[in-house]
């Protein structure tokens, strides 16, 4: 139970469906300063864990031949679990509230306590996402190709199955852009 009202929020959802923004709206509503995404976590967690040990981490989300995007989304966050735990204990240690977000948060795989809104964000409408990646405004330099942009497709609709088993909010950011 936490001690003081903080708020704790994590944002899932496949590339190209506005997280980073979305949090920022977000921040400002709330009055929220802290926040982290999976991807820079992700980028810090290659200090200790090897290219050798887990070459899922050096790869984008969709970057892979798997037949299953998924499975590679799953490999590169499974080792990323415990420091969102972390961030998150320290948050409600301290009363400090943060959002979280990223493609690395998975309904079903970051399933903490004392979360207080477990959001997907989504894009259903298949033109508009394929225009939001290609246009993206805080990943400017980052390209996305067809094939990959069908993973990306692929890694939503899984965890759209997801977050309805683990009662997560969806928004369809594609209605509000």
């Amino acid at each position: 139970m936490k001690k003081f009202k903080n708020k704790i929020i994590l944002i899932g959802g496949a590339s190209g469906t506005t997280k980073s923004s979305f949090s920022y709206q977000l921040m400002r509503k709330h009055n929220i300063i802290h926040k982290l995404g999976s991807g820079f976590i992700r980028e810090m967690a290659k200090c200790f864990i090897s290219k050798k040990k887990n070459l899922n981490l050096y790869t984008h989300s969709f970057e892979t031949n798997l037949r299953n995007p998924i499975k590679n989304l799953l490999l590169q966050s499974i080792p990323l679990k415990r420091m969102f735990k972390n961030a998150i204990n320290r948050a409600n240690r301290e009363g400090t509230s943060i959002i979280i977000e990223g493609v690395n948060i998975i309904p079903g795989l970051t399933e903490f306590k004392d979360i207080d809104e477990k959001i997907l964000l989504i894009i259903k409408d298949e033109k508009k996402h394929l225009n939001l990646i290609n246009n993206n405004k805080t990943h400017k330099l980052r390209k996305v190709d067809i094939k990959h942009f069908k993973n990306i497709r692929l890694i939503q609709d899984e965890l759209i199955k997801r977050a309805k088993e683990y009662n997560w909010q969806i928004i369809d950011r594609g209605k509000v852009l």
